[in-house]
Protein backbone atom coordinates (compact mmCIF):
# COMPACT_ATOMS: atom_id res chain seq x y z
CA UNK A 1 0.00 0.00 0.00
CA UNK A 2 1.07 3.35 -0.66
CA UNK A 3 0.29 4.90 3.04
CA UNK A 4 2.62 2.09 4.21
CA UNK A 5 5.70 3.56 2.25
CA UNK A 6 4.86 7.06 3.94
CA UNK A 7 5.06 5.39 7.27
CA UNK A 8 8.28 3.84 6.48
CA UNK A 9 9.67 7.28 4.97
CA UNK A 10 8.59 8.73 8.91
CA UNK A 11 10.59 5.64 10.98
CA UNK A 12 13.56 5.63 8.20
CA UNK A 13 14.64 9.10 8.39
CA UNK A 14 13.76 9.84 12.25
CA UNK A 15 17.41 8.82 12.97
CA UNK A 16 18.53 11.43 10.70
CA UNK A 17 16.69 14.27 12.44
CA UNK A 18 18.60 14.34 15.65
CA UNK A 19 22.13 12.76 14.06
CA UNK A 20 25.13 12.97 16.28
CA UNK A 21 27.22 14.99 14.49
CA UNK A 22 27.47 17.31 11.05
CA UNK A 23 29.87 18.56 8.55
CA UNK A 24 29.67 21.44 5.80
CA UNK A 25 29.88 19.61 2.41
CA UNK A 26 30.56 23.35 0.58
CA UNK A 27 33.85 25.32 1.02
CA UNK A 28 33.35 28.32 3.36
CA UNK A 29 35.68 31.60 3.61
CA UNK A 30 35.91 34.58 5.55
CA UNK A 31 38.56 35.64 3.01
CA UNK A 32 37.53 38.59 0.38
CA UNK A 33 36.80 37.10 -2.98
CA UNK A 34 37.28 40.58 -5.23
CA UNK A 35 36.41 38.47 -8.29
CA UNK A 36 32.99 37.63 -6.73
CA UNK A 37 29.67 39.20 -7.70
CA UNK A 38 28.61 38.35 -3.67
CA UNK A 39 28.63 41.80 -1.64
CA UNK A 40 27.60 40.91 1.69
CA UNK A 41 29.74 41.64 4.76
CA UNK A 42 31.36 39.09 7.39
CA UNK A 43 29.46 39.08 10.51
CA UNK A 44 30.37 37.45 13.26
CA UNK A 45 28.97 34.65 15.25
CA UNK A 46 27.72 36.38 17.74
CA UNK A 47 25.80 38.74 15.43
CA UNK A 48 24.99 35.86 13.41
CA UNK A 49 22.94 34.09 16.25
CA UNK A 50 21.72 37.05 16.92
CA UNK A 51 20.02 37.52 13.82
CA UNK A 52 19.23 34.19 14.07
CA UNK A 53 17.54 34.39 17.00
CA UNK A 54 15.43 37.60 16.10
CA UNK A 55 13.65 35.98 12.50
CA UNK A 56 13.15 32.34 14.02
CA UNK A 57 9.36 31.57 13.13
CA UNK A 58 7.51 32.14 16.32
CA UNK A 59 3.64 30.71 16.96
CA UNK A 60 1.75 29.60 19.88
CA UNK A 61 -0.75 27.61 17.68
CA UNK A 62 -0.28 26.70 14.38
CA UNK A 63 -2.85 24.96 11.48
CA UNK A 64 -1.17 23.77 8.13
CA UNK A 65 -1.80 21.73 5.10
CA UNK A 66 0.90 20.63 2.82
CA UNK A 67 1.45 18.29 -0.50
CA UNK A 68 4.08 16.09 -0.75
CA UNK A 69 6.74 13.37 -2.91
CA UNK A 70 8.02 10.79 -1.56
CA UNK A 71 11.08 9.38 -4.01
CA UNK A 72 12.20 5.95 -1.96
CA UNK A 73 13.94 3.33 -3.91
CA UNK A 74 13.66 4.86 -7.43
CA UNK A 75 9.80 4.85 -6.70
CA UNK A 76 7.60 7.96 -6.49
CA UNK A 77 4.64 8.36 -3.91
CA UNK A 78 2.61 11.36 -3.62
CA UNK A 79 0.80 12.39 -0.37
CA UNK A 80 -1.44 15.04 1.75
CA UNK A 81 -0.62 16.35 5.28
CA UNK A 82 -2.35 18.33 7.59
CA UNK A 83 -0.60 19.33 10.79
CA UNK A 84 -1.68 21.05 13.95
CA UNK A 85 0.62 22.53 16.63
CA UNK A 86 0.57 24.32 20.10
CA UNK A 87 3.95 25.58 20.88
CA UNK A 88 6.59 23.25 22.48
CA UNK A 89 3.53 20.60 23.40
CA UNK A 90 2.53 19.02 20.72
CA UNK A 91 2.27 18.04 17.00
CA UNK A 92 -0.45 16.45 15.16
CA UNK A 93 -0.32 15.01 11.56
CA UNK A 94 -2.87 13.32 9.40
CA UNK A 95 -1.85 11.81 6.03
CA UNK A 96 -3.62 10.62 3.67
CA UNK A 97 -3.32 9.78 -0.11
CA UNK A 98 -4.34 11.47 -3.45
CA UNK A 99 -5.40 8.08 -5.04
CA UNK A 100 -7.45 7.21 -2.03
CA UNK A 101 -9.28 10.54 -1.86
CA UNK A 102 -9.97 12.14 2.03
CA UNK A 103 -9.50 8.45 3.43
CA UNK A 104 -6.95 9.08 6.19
CA UNK A 105 -4.39 6.40 6.48
CA UNK A 106 -2.32 7.58 9.47
CA UNK A 107 -2.23 9.52 11.98
CA UNK A 108 0.63 10.75 14.28
CA UNK A 109 1.02 12.57 17.84
CA UNK A 110 3.91 13.96 18.72
CA UNK A 111 4.34 15.08 22.74
CA UNK A 112 7.78 16.23 24.61
CA UNK A 113 7.86 12.87 26.36
CA UNK A 114 6.50 10.08 23.79
CA UNK A 115 5.40 9.13 19.91
CA UNK A 116 2.45 7.52 18.95
CA UNK A 117 1.08 7.03 15.37
CA UNK A 118 -1.74 4.91 14.34
CA UNK A 119 -1.84 2.64 10.74
CA UNK A 120 -5.61 2.94 9.61
CA UNK A 121 -4.93 0.87 6.91
CA UNK A 122 -3.55 -1.86 8.66
CA UNK A 123 -5.48 -1.55 11.90
CA UNK A 124 -2.15 -1.41 13.86
CA UNK A 125 -0.64 1.57 16.43
CA UNK A 126 2.74 2.21 17.88
CA UNK A 127 3.02 3.99 21.20
CA UNK A 128 6.37 4.67 23.19
CA UNK A 129 8.44 7.09 24.41
CA UNK A 130 11.48 8.64 22.57
CA UNK A 131 13.67 6.13 24.69
CA UNK A 132 12.43 3.52 22.81
CA UNK A 133 12.98 5.50 19.54
CA UNK A 134 16.80 6.04 20.66
CA UNK A 135 17.16 2.29 21.10
CA UNK A 136 15.91 0.87 17.45
CA UNK A 137 17.40 3.45 15.61
CA UNK A 138 20.66 3.57 17.83
CA UNK A 139 20.51 7.13 18.21
CA UNK A 140 22.16 9.30 20.51
CA UNK A 141 19.33 12.45 20.42
CA UNK A 142 15.97 12.57 19.72
CA UNK A 143 13.31 15.20 21.31
CA UNK A 144 10.15 16.97 20.42
CA UNK A 145 12.23 20.33 19.85
CA UNK A 146 14.22 19.29 16.85
CA UNK A 147 10.96 17.71 15.24
CA UNK A 148 9.25 21.29 15.62
CA UNK A 149 12.50 23.34 14.59
CA UNK A 150 12.65 21.15 11.62
CA UNK A 151 9.09 21.26 10.29
CA UNK A 152 8.44 25.04 10.50
CA UNK A 153 12.14 26.31 9.22
CA UNK A 154 13.78 27.06 12.87
CA UNK A 155 17.21 25.92 13.76
CA UNK A 156 17.63 23.35 16.55
CA UNK A 157 19.11 25.24 19.34
CA UNK A 158 22.68 25.20 20.02
CA UNK A 159 23.53 28.41 20.97
CA UNK A 160 22.77 28.28 24.37
CA UNK A 161 25.81 25.20 24.98
CA UNK A 162 28.91 25.33 25.49
CA UNK A 163 29.88 25.19 21.52
CA UNK A 164 32.55 26.40 19.59
CA UNK A 165 30.35 28.51 17.20
CA UNK A 166 31.95 29.09 13.45
CA UNK A 167 31.11 31.86 11.00
CA UNK A 168 31.45 32.43 7.57
CA UNK A 169 30.58 32.93 4.19
CA UNK A 170 29.44 30.90 1.13
CA UNK A 171 30.43 33.63 -1.24
CA UNK A 172 29.56 30.59 -3.81
CA UNK A 173 26.15 30.69 -3.20
CA UNK A 174 26.41 34.24 -1.49
CA UNK A 175 25.16 33.27 1.79
CA UNK A 176 25.88 33.45 5.59
CA UNK A 177 27.39 30.06 7.26
CA UNK A 178 27.11 29.01 10.80
CA UNK A 179 27.94 25.96 12.14
CA UNK A 180 29.09 24.51 15.62
CA UNK A 181 30.54 20.97 17.46
CA UNK A 182 27.80 19.90 19.60
CA UNK A 183 30.69 19.06 22.57
CA UNK A 184 29.56 18.29 25.57
CA UNK A 185 26.80 16.46 24.02
CA UNK A 186 28.60 14.31 21.78
CA UNK A 187 31.47 13.26 23.40
CA UNK A 188 30.58 10.20 24.66
CA UNK A 189 29.00 9.06 21.58
CA UNK A 190 32.65 10.02 19.66
CA UNK A 191 34.28 8.47 22.51
CA UNK A 192 36.38 11.48 23.84
CA UNK A 193 37.44 12.45 20.63
CA UNK A 194 37.43 15.71 19.56
CA UNK A 195 35.82 16.93 15.81
CA UNK A 196 37.20 19.07 13.63
CA UNK A 197 34.24 19.63 11.39
CA UNK A 198 30.86 21.80 12.78
CA UNK A 199 28.02 19.18 14.32
CA UNK A 200 25.62 21.21 12.77
CA UNK A 201 25.72 23.77 9.37
CA UNK A 202 23.67 26.80 8.78
CA UNK A 203 23.60 28.99 5.45
CA UNK A 204 21.32 32.01 6.31
CA UNK A 205 19.77 34.29 3.42
CA UNK A 206 22.04 37.73 3.29
CA UNK A 207 19.20 39.77 3.28
CA UNK A 208 15.77 37.94 4.89
CA UNK A 209 18.33 36.28 7.68
CA UNK A 210 16.29 33.01 7.46
CA UNK A 211 17.34 29.85 7.53
CA UNK A 212 18.19 28.10 3.79
CA UNK A 213 19.86 24.94 4.60
CA UNK A 214 20.29 23.04 7.45
CA UNK A 215 22.90 20.03 7.15
CA UNK A 216 23.47 17.02 9.86
CA UNK A 217 25.57 13.85 9.87
CA UNK A 218 26.16 11.06 11.50
CA UNK A 219 29.79 10.00 11.63
CA UNK A 220 28.86 6.65 13.17
CA UNK A 221 26.56 5.34 10.24
CA UNK A 222 27.62 7.81 7.43
CA UNK A 223 23.59 8.67 8.26
CA UNK A 224 23.33 12.36 6.68
CA UNK A 225 20.38 14.72 6.74
CA UNK A 226 20.34 17.74 3.79
CA UNK A 227 17.11 20.20 4.42
CA UNK A 228 16.85 23.17 2.27
CA UNK A 229 14.14 25.61 2.54
CA UNK A 230 12.84 27.82 -0.12
CA UNK A 231 9.21 30.30 -1.38
CA UNK A 232 9.69 32.31 1.70
CA UNK A 233 5.91 34.10 2.29
CA UNK A 234 4.66 36.22 5.30
CA UNK A 235 2.37 34.60 7.99
CA UNK A 236 1.38 37.06 10.40
CA UNK A 237 4.04 39.38 9.72
CA UNK A 238 6.46 36.48 9.97
CA UNK A 239 8.75 34.58 6.90
CA UNK A 240 7.39 30.73 6.50
CA UNK A 241 9.06 28.71 3.83
CA UNK A 242 6.34 27.37 1.73
CA UNK A 243 8.78 24.76 -0.13
CA UNK A 244 11.26 22.68 1.77
CA UNK A 245 13.08 19.57 0.42
CA UNK A 246 14.99 17.00 2.49
CA UNK A 247 17.21 14.57 1.16
CA UNK A 248 18.16 11.61 3.71
CA UNK A 249 20.65 9.14 3.14
CA UNK A 250 20.97 6.23 5.05
CA UNK A 251 20.87 2.69 4.69
CA UNK A 252 18.09 3.47 1.61
CA UNK A 253 17.74 7.03 0.36
CA UNK A 254 14.67 9.08 0.86
CA UNK A 255 13.90 12.38 -0.78
CA UNK A 256 11.06 14.52 -0.17
CA UNK A 257 9.72 17.49 -1.25
CA UNK A 258 6.94 19.33 0.29
CA UNK A 259 5.12 22.63 -0.62
CA UNK A 260 2.60 24.00 2.21
CA UNK A 261 -0.28 25.61 0.74
CA UNK A 262 -2.18 27.19 3.65
CA UNK A 263 -0.12 27.94 6.98
CA UNK A 264 -2.19 29.74 9.93
CA UNK A 265 -1.05 31.05 13.82
CA UNK A 266 -4.49 32.58 15.07
CA UNK A 267 -6.67 29.93 16.62
CA UNK A 268 -6.26 27.35 19.24
CA UNK A 269 -5.96 23.40 18.29
CA UNK A 270 -7.32 20.19 18.87
CA UNK A 271 -5.47 17.11 18.66
CA UNK A 272 -7.91 14.17 18.38
CA UNK A 273 -6.00 10.73 18.80
CA UNK A 274 -8.13 8.10 19.85
CA UNK A 275 -7.09 4.00 19.56
CA UNK A 276 -9.49 1.64 18.99
CA UNK A 277 -9.56 -1.25 20.83
CA UNK A 278 -9.26 -3.79 17.78
CA UNK A 279 -5.80 -2.11 16.88
CA UNK A 280 -2.93 -4.45 17.39
CA UNK A 281 -0.08 -2.86 19.02
CA UNK A 282 3.40 -2.74 17.11
CA UNK A 283 6.45 -3.56 19.51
Amino acid sequence: MRILKLLSFFLVSAPVFWSVACKSKKQVTRASDSTSKCKIDYKNAKTLTALLKKNLFDFKWLSAKFSGELIFQGKSSEFNVSVRARKDSMIWMSITDPVMGAVEGARFLITKDSVKFMDRINKRYFSGGYDTLKKIFNVQELDFEMIQAILIGNSVEFYEEDEKLKPGMDKNECKYFLGTVRKRKFKKAMQGSELKEPAQSIWLDPEKLKILRIFFTDFNTNRTFDVEYDNFQPVDSMLFPYKVKFDIKADKNVLVKINYNKVKTDASQTFPFSIPESYERIH
